[in-house]
């Protein structure tokens, strides 16, 4: 082995080793935690899910005020204090592999040959995504790695009492990009000429009958 193999593969085990400490590095920065400027700002809790804190930052005790939706509560409202290291922030997640499948972002997505900048954009795969083309009813797929994240579409308000939709009529009354889903189920988006969710597709009339909760009208726009 001549020296200069041997220098290579000197800089190949020193650029891993690099790469490993920058991976880390990206981990321990998306995980951590805000620790001010949180009043009004939403986050997921595992039990309560969408939640609105109502502090401005944790206590001693890494205890922080949140509110969320509850049909068991008299108004619907409910408070709780939680521990701050239990939440998930929206704004944590800056790969979008690890977006999970239904939510919608505001993305910039270029494939080298086409563009779309600030643009709302559904994760309806594992690795793939759909966004609007303006001015029409169709819309432009896209893998993760020709998406970059800008920030989560989160309503500015919980609805007190979600839409459903049942009947066919209900079905498509619905424009291209709703996403419906029934209590516990898989999401579904409206396509033009179908409605799709991770490795399905249904017609309009094979949705029916099934009473699934409206989370959003079109692509929010």
């Amino acid at each position: 082995m001549t020296s200069n193999h041997k220098r290579l593969e000197e800089l190949q085990q020193q650029a891993k080793a690099l790469a490993e400490q920058i991976e880390q590095l990206e981990d321990q920065i998306n995980n951590a935690q805000p620790t001010t400027g949180l009043l009004g700002r939403w986050a997921k809790h595992p039990q309560y899910g969408d939640v609105l804190i109502t502090m401005d930052r944790p206590l001693d005790s890494r205890a922080i005020g949140i509110m969320f939706l509850s049909a068991n509560m008299e108004g619907g409202v409910a408070y709780r204090r939680v521990n701050i290291d239990d939440l998930d922030f929206p704004d944590q997640t800056t790969r979008p592999q690890d977006v999970p499948v239904g939510e919608a972002w505001l993305v910039d997505a270029t494939d080298g040959y086409s563009n779309q900048h600030n643009t709302p954009a559904l994760k309806i795969g594992a690795s793939l995504w759909v966004t609007p083309i303006q001015g029409t009813n169709d819309e432009n797929e896209w893998h993760n790695y020709e998406i970059t994240l800008i920030t989560p579409l989160i309503p500015a308000r919980p609805q007190g009492t979600p839409e459903t939709v049942t009947t066919e009529e209900e079905y498509e009354s619905l424009p291209v990009g709703s996403v419906v889903a029934a209590w516990k189920g898989i999401p579904w988006v409206r396509r033009t000429h179908a409605w799709v969710s991770v490795g399905n597709s249904l017609t309009t009339s094979e949705m029916t009958e099934t009473t699934r909760y409206i989370l959003r009208r079109g692509w929010g726009e």
